[in-house]
């Protein structure tokens, strides 16, 4: 009887323990723990007696991909040597003045070296005409000249490029058999050879597809199996010592149908399917994908690892696993235990630390020192009233920082001398230095005597959207009194692309103005003083022509006329700068508009030029519809600018050729098309075709005549028509120049002037 109250509070001891166990956190940590680990200890067991060899089949597959992976990898990194060495032979000092002059010798002396070193199997270069100029091959160990058959059109990688044309395009890369017909394939690279931006020919090298796939299978560990588009195997590491005849016999039997060959080359090197196949009586199993080299696919490979890798790994004493997972799974729950008394312990201490720092004991730390989270977390209570201080004095610091950087700014902004200012969203000016106020003040004081009036900028870009800054224009000038005033400006957005306004930048340019102003006037005054004696030149000129009849000698006839035709380009060259002048000075033509036809116009000129065309063994033929829309426009100035461009097409195109004036209509224009056959424009030259005084270079220039004005002031006359020019040029085919112009509507019956 005296037992049952020691009993009972025995009883009551260990359900109190058994509550604190289970309520605080080391219990809640270490039982669940246990729980976790003995079942994790079950599961792993029945995983490494049921599951070991399916996870072999995956481990097989996953090397099998990377190995197709690494074999990939390998071939970019022997694309990129061969590359380099293509552009080392290509760009070698003389290589390109040899191709020029097709001087074969001097280009197999400058390439031979270098190709030998790098042990090129083929090497082929081309003209841009597709002549082959160089062509090697191996012999041996030896890289020699060979005398095979070569069509530079019949092989896609360098037909790609001399039809492109384009010195900087891209390197072409494809495989196929040599181009003597052997059945020796190769890894071919085609790059283009030029000469100040122009493509003067192509160079195609080569890698026997044999020496390839012994790179690829050091670098995969693999065997490798390659496939043409047919579907035939071209390559493999597969009986590599047979001979030819048995060695082509060997790869037919590998080969696979083109449906299989089409569907492998539309894979990703992630979505292959393995499967398991007999190789020469011995199981393999093999991916097939893609050979892809810089995102394009050159053929289909395979890709093969032997079966004996998962037998053998079978084999392996499944019990040896078990013992060890169980041994494994009693270490965890014992280190589980201690690391959760790591961390319990000072998670006690931090609560206790954060009751205190509650209460308002801002001096309390908790000391806490490890290197875990626990740690980082006390670390963080006990430095937190420092790092504030810490924040507060970077903050004061950066700011001392930035005021610096602004006064700098303020410094530099001072002691530009162009003036600068700032518009914000409202439309509110702000001086940024002195030179703006210095400006700003000269501009006021001015403007009393003279208001301030906008000058025209030639070839400014007008912006047709109204809400658009006017600021934002490339470039304005004002004229205030006798000041001129150039105006840069360019709007300001923060990083993330919020607008704060527009900067503006003022320079006083009166002296570059005046400048240009009397060199115009130069130009103006020369070219009328040069009109009148060239006006009594001509004449008589005529007058003899008309009233010699045969009193001049055939010698004496031609000299006249000679004269007669050097004159008239002589006034032509006059006229286009009076043109230009007028353009210069004041940034457009005064037009006289009416309504007019062009199709009458176009026929005068057609007729006008007709008998100069047949002299020169030119076909001249003009295209037009039997009703035009009539335009407003200064039938001189239009005349003028068409006959620009029929004279360019005449000047620019050899005997034979055919010159085509074309009108049509389209929507609410009018075209103007005249087009050539002659030697055409560069992608470079039209880029300045439209800029004064630019001539493009030709063959003829010797012959040809002008100031490089014409097509200039062509663009001046249509756009101050409302109109625009534009060009379409291919070297060696011809040119095309339109012209488009608006329409007149119904309602517009008035002749103005513009």
């Amino acid at each position: 009887m005296q037992n049952q109250p020691r009993d009972h509070t025995l009883k009551r001891l260990v359900r109190s323990s058994r509550f604190r166990l289970f309520s605080s956190i080391r219990g809640k940590i270490v039982i669940p723990y246990l729980f976790l680990t003995i079942g994790v200890a079950i599961v792993g067991i029945y995983v490494v007696i049921t599951v070991v060899a399916g996870s072999l089949n995956e481990r097989l597959d996953t090397h099998l991909i990377e190995s197709g992976r690494a074999m990939l990898d390998d071939l970019g990194r022997t694309d990129k040597e061969q590359l380099k060495t293509a552009i080392s032979l290509a760009s070698t000092d003389g290589v390109a003045e040899a191709l020029m002059t097709h001087d074969e010798a001097a280009l197999e002396r400058l390439m031979a070296p270098l190709a030998e070193l790098h042990d090129v199997g083929l090497l082929v270069v081309v003209t841009a005409d597709g002549e082959p100029l160089l062509r090697m091959s191996r012999d041996g160990n030896r890289l020699v000249a060979a005398d095979f058959d070569f069509d530079a059109m019949n092989v896609w990688l360098v037909r790609e490029l001399l039809e492109a044309g384009d010195s900087t395009a891209l390197p072409r890369r494809g495989i196929g058999p040599h181009p003597a017909g052997e059945h020796t394939y190769y890894y071919f690279q085609a790059i283009p050879i030029s000469i100040e931006q122009d493509l003067i020919g192509v160079l195609l090298m080569g890698m026997p597809l044999e020496t390839l796939l012994e790179r690829l299978e050091s670098a995969s560990l693999a065997g490798i199996i390659i496939y043409s588009d047919d579907g035939q195997a071209i390559a493999s590491t597969f009986k590599a010592g047979l001979s030819a005849e048995d060695r082509a016999a060997y790869l037919r039997e590998l080969s696979i149908t083109p449906e299989i060959y089409r569907q492998a080359i539309q894979m990703n090197i992630d979505s292959v399917q393995a499967e398991d196949v007999t190789r020469d009586g011995r199981g393999y199993r093999l991916v097939r994908g893609p050979l892809v080299v810089a995102n394009r696919a050159l053929a289909v490979v395979d890709v093969l690892l032997p079966l004996d890798f998962i037998y053998a790994a079978n084999t392996l004493n499944r019990m040896t696993y078990v013992v060890i997972f169980t041994l494994a799974t009693g270490a965890v729950i014992l280190i589980g235990f201690l690391i959760a008394r790591q961390i319990t312990d000072p998670l006690n201490q931090l609560v206790e630390t954060s009751k205190a720092i509650a209460k308002g004991d801002l001096e309390q730390r908790s000391g806490i020192q490890s290197a875990d989270e626990v740690g980082t977390l006390a670390r963080a209570f006990d430095t937190m009233t420092e790092r504030l201080s810490e924040r507060t004095v970077a903050l004061q610091t950066s700011l001392q920082r930035e005021q610096a950087t602004a006064s700098r700014m303020r410094s530099i902004l001072l002691s530009i001398g162009d003036g600068v200012l700032f518009e914000d969203r409202e439309g509110n000016f702000e001086p940024l230095n002195k030179a703006a106020e210095s400006m700003l003040a000269e501009m006021s004081e001015h403007f009393l005597s003279g208001p301030m009036r906008e000058l025209a900028v030639v070839d400014q870009e007008i912006v047709a959207d109204e809400q658009v800054n006017p600021w934002l224009l490339e470039s304005r000038r004002f004229q205030v009194a006798n000041k001129v005033y150039a105006v840069h400006s360019a709007g300001v957005t923060t990083d993330d692309g919020e607008n704060l306004g527009t900067v503006i930048v003022l320079r006083d340019v009166t002296a570059e103005v005046e400048a240009e102003q009397l060199k115009d006037a130069f130009i103006a005054h020369v070219s009328h003083e040069l009109r009148t004696p060239l006006t009594a030149i001509k004449g008589y000129t005529a007058l003899l022509l008309a009233t010699a009849d045969s009193r001049l000698d055939r010698t004496q006839y031609e000299s006249l006329t000679r004269i007669g035709k050097q004159t008239d380009s002589l006034v032509s060259m006059i006229n286009t700068l009076l043109d230009f002048s007028e353009v210069e000075a004041s940034g457009r033509l005064g037009l006289r508009r009416v309504p007019l036809a062009l199709s009458e116009l176009a026929e005068e000129v057609y007729q006008e030029w007709l008998p100069r065309m047949a002299e020169k063994s030119l076909t001249f033929t003009l295209e037009m519809p039997d009703a035009l829309p009539l335009v407003n426009a200064d039938s001189e100035r239009l005349r003028w600018a068409l006959i620009n461009l029929v004279r360019n097409a005449y000047q620019y195109t050899g005997p034979g050729g055919t010159v085509t004036l074309c009108l049509s209509s389209s929507s609410d224009h009018i075209v103007v098309d005249v087009s050539d056959t002659g030697a055409g424009i560069s992608l470079g030259e039209q880029r300045n075709l439209f800029t004064r005084f630019y001539r493009v270079m030709q063959d003829q220039d010797d012959i040809v005549r002008g100031l490089g004005l014409g097509l200039y002031v062509t663009k001046a006359i249509i756009e101050a028509h409302n109109g625009y020019v534009q060009v379409v040029s291919e070297v060696g085919v011809g040119s095309t120049f339109s012209i488009v112009l608006p329409a007149m509507r119904e309602t517009q019956l008035e002749p103005t002037a513009a």
